[in-house]
């Protein structure tokens, strides 16, 4: 008995350092005709694909209909409040752990296509548009704006070869989700608070990625050996 609770806390442990280290992200290869992998792989890659579609759809149900409750404005009970607020810690452990395998649809399937329809609806639509839909026309060229800086922040993550996803990937990656849906159930005000924290998140994990510290030790040991070559040479 013993020893199962010591491999259980082992393999925890093991999981628990494999999230703190960087994770290769799922490449968002094109779809191929020819396939050369046998049909039992083939078969067992689209069960996965299925299975991680299935729970990316329950999550943000949970995620969008907790927000929904909470944001609404209505009284809420002591044991609808503790229900939503367990589904989104549940949902925040999910996302990220699995924030490797999600990433490339931040800027492929959301924020990448969400840039042409409003570049389209800023040249084409007329100002009638959106006086009927109440949406002013530089509300609209600011989420414009918004959404370019994301596609830019997070298109490493996307590819044949994407880039690694870190911890602090993760989190931002986390934070950004939610703060962008718990964006939708509340009114547009400039400058949208949660949107933008939401983006320094993001840009907060990317300056670590493309500007990494370098360890101060390498630098004294690379100074101690030249100052040594120096002294060997005048002697």
């Amino acid at each position: 008995m013993a020893g199962e609770r010591h491999g259980t806390l082992i393999l925890m442990n093991a999981r628990l350092r494999r999230l703190f280290e960087p994770a290769p992200t799922s490449p968002t290869d094109p779809f191929k005709w020819n396939d050369m992998r046998p049909k039992a792989k083939q078969v067992a890659s689209g069960f996965r694909i299925a299975a991680g579609l299935i729970v990316g759809f329950a999550v943000m149900v949970m995620v969008v209909g907790s927000f929904r409750r909470l944001l609404d404005g209505e009284p809420q009970s002591f044991g609808s409040l503790i229900a939503c607020l367990s589904a989104l810690v549940v949902s925040a452990i999910v996302m990220l752990w699995t924030a490797n395998r999600w990433a490339p649809f931040v800027p492929g399937f959301f924020f990448g296509p969400a840039i042409l329809k409003m570049v389209a609806a800023l040249v084409l639509y007329p100002d009638s548009y959106y006086s009927s839909h109440s949406m002013p026309r530089m509300e609209l060229a600011e989420l414009l704006v918004f959404s370019i800086g994301v596609v830019a922040l997070t298109f490493r993550f996307v590819g044949k070869r994407p880039a690694m996803t870190t911890f602090f990937d993760r989190i931002a990656l986390t934070l950004f989700a939610f703060t962008a849906l718990s964006w939708l159930f509340t009114p547009y005000r400039f400058p949208p608070w949660r949107l933008l924290f939401g983006g320094i998140a993001l840009l907060i994990a990317w300056c670590a990625h493309h500007f990494p510290r370098t360890p101060r030790r390498r630098g004294h040991q690379a100074r101690g050996a030249g100052s040594a070559v120096i002294v060997r040479g005048r002697s």
